[in-house]
């Protein structure tokens, strides 16, 4: 191998370090790290001796377990400026959540992956839904989600179906490449994406795509909440409209 090829493998190795800790939301051991990478302790250490220099992580002293420095706080804040979208469309999100009375949602793609990038709490109910900032989820069983897969090109979205695995999260998770197909080109035409329950148990969701300039798919909104809750309102009638309309005022909004 290489002396590029080791360190291509090095960073990969790093990186993934640094996903389990994001992924986990708890400070880890050596041991424990080398396990579930399935690597060896001595490469792992070495590997966290180079992130705790460079202030990617940290140490406890008292208990030598390794989490997440509060310096990436900073490259968070930088990427989210740098997606000055978020703060132009925050108003409007605040102004979908009080008018629906449930909790609004800001999401992005990043490997196929929906990110969630803001959110707007209802202030209505006591139970509400609020992910953190930067949390990721799989996008085959969200509306936010599969809204933004429904716009990718052609190329990308054959590479997203050409998966082998979309995890049934729920019973009623679409989880095959042609349902998904189906789904999603009913999804770009209609302009709107529903999760009935496909996420997570007794929540239902609705979304709609945020245009950028050039015709481009850049985010794209959501409102959730309970099922029956969110069904008695109307999924499909005051919500969905609500929901478009939003998203259109955003688009307007980018491109004005």
């Amino acid at each position: 191998m290489t002396t590029d090829n080791n360190s291509v493998q090095s960073i990969q190795r790093a990186f993934s370090i640094l996903e389990l800790l994001r992924d986990n939301r708890r400070d880890m051991g050596v041991h424990e790290i080398a396990k579930l990478l399935g690597l060896n302790v001595t490469t792992v250490h070495r590997l966290l001796k180079s992130l705790v220099c460079v202030k990617a992580i940290r140490r406890d002293p008292q208990t030598r377990l390794y989490g997440l420095a509060p310096s990436m706080l900073l490259y968070s804040k930088a990427i989210l400026d740098q997606f000055n979208f978020v703060q132009r469309a925050h108003p409007f999100l605040g102004e979908l959540s009080k008018a629906v009375s449930e909790t609004a949602f800001m999401g992005i793609l990043d490997n196929f992956e929906l990110v969630y990038v803001d959110h707007v709490d209802s202030l209505d109910h006591t139970l509400r839904m609020t992910p953190q900032i930067g949390r990721r989820q799989f996008a085959h069983c969200t509306s936010l989600g599969k809204i933004l897969l429904a716009n990718l090109n052609p190329k990308d979205l054959n590479t997203f179906l050409d998966q082998k695995e979309f995890p049934k999260v729920t019973e009623n998770t679409i989880s095959t490449a042609d349902e998904l197909r189906i789904e999603l080109e009913k999804i770009r035409i209609n302009g709107y994406a529903f999760d009935q329950e496909e996420a997570e148990r007794d929540i239902c969701c609705v979304a709609a795509p945020i245009v950028g300039l050039e015709g481009k798919v850049i985010a794209s909104i959501s409102v959730s909440g309970p099922a029956t809750r969110m069904r008695q309102k109307g999924m499909d009638t005051f919500l969905r409209e609500h929901i478009v309309l939003t998203a259109a005022k955003i688009s307007n909004n980018f491109i004005s």
